[in-house]
């Protein structure tokens, strides 16, 4: 660990972590938080963040009065492991995200319902602008059709970073795969205001379905300004 990079130790001893779990490094025993602090020499607060952000990615998985273990996978390539992450990006650049809650309640969108091929067209919506200290990077709208009010009960949304910890520890839902899909798109005059764009400037659009194992458990649509970020794909074994 490098305590003068630019990047915070959490974000490196995730990568560092992310990359033994890629090699069958953890596939018997995943460190205990005590074993990781004496490994890495950093404090307990910087494990327990490193061990969030890789349940988030669907990597590890917390169990009660047992410990932390790797998720079952037989390969982490492509999309599910190269996702692209918001706060992971905002992470590696160094600076502290900053998230302003807009809206989150219960919709009915039978449109939605029937594009996902889904019975219900009940959804809890979480409604957030997403970015760092100096800018705003992105309007993320998710759609999560299993979940209810309770499950985000006295969470800070505007510190939760990736919803998907939220949804281990709320709902003892695991993440496991995804999809995303990136396409350009004009916003609507709500969107570049939000934003702090034009309505003539061109933004991108990721849509999102999210599975635990093979059920849906979130449709998100992220709006971004191509100007203030950027996406790297790693591909090949």
């Amino acid at each position: 660990m490098d305590a003068r990079s630019g990047i915070p130790l959490w974000a490196q001893l995730a990568e560092t972590l992310r990359d033994g779990i890629e090699a069958g490094r953890f596939v018997d025993h995943f460190p205990s938080e005590p074993e990781l602090v004496e490994e890495f020499k950093v404090s307990r607060s910087t494990v327990r963040e490193a061990i969030r952000y890789l349940r988030s990615e669907g990597y590890l998985e917390s169990r009660q009065g047992k410990g932390t273990f790797v998720v079952a996978s037989e390969s982490f390539e492509s999309l599910h492991n190269h996702r692209f992450s918001l706060a992971g990006r905002i992470a590696e650049s160094g600076l502290a995200e900053v998230a302003e809650l807009l809206w989150k309640g219960s919709v009915d969108e039978p449109m939605l319902a029937d594009r996902l091929g889904l019975n219900s067209h009940h959804f809890y919506l979480i409604e957030r602008l997403r970015g760092s200290q100096h800018e705003r990077l992105a309007l993320e709208r998710a759609y999560l059709p299993r979940v209810n009010a309770d499950s985000f009960e006295g969470v800070d949304l505007t510190q939760a970073g990736s919803l998907y910890a939220v949804l281990q520890s709320g709902t003892g839902i695991t993440v496991t795969a995804g999809t995303d899909e990136v396409s350009a798109a004009m916003p609507s005059s709500t969107e570049a205001n939000l934003l702090g764009v034009s309505v003539d400037e061109p933004v991108l659009v990721v849509e999102r379905i999210t599975y635990s194992h093979q059920e849906i458990v979130e449709f998100r649509r992220t709006i971004l300004v191509p100007a203030r970020v950027r996406f790297r794909a790693e591909w090949g074994r």
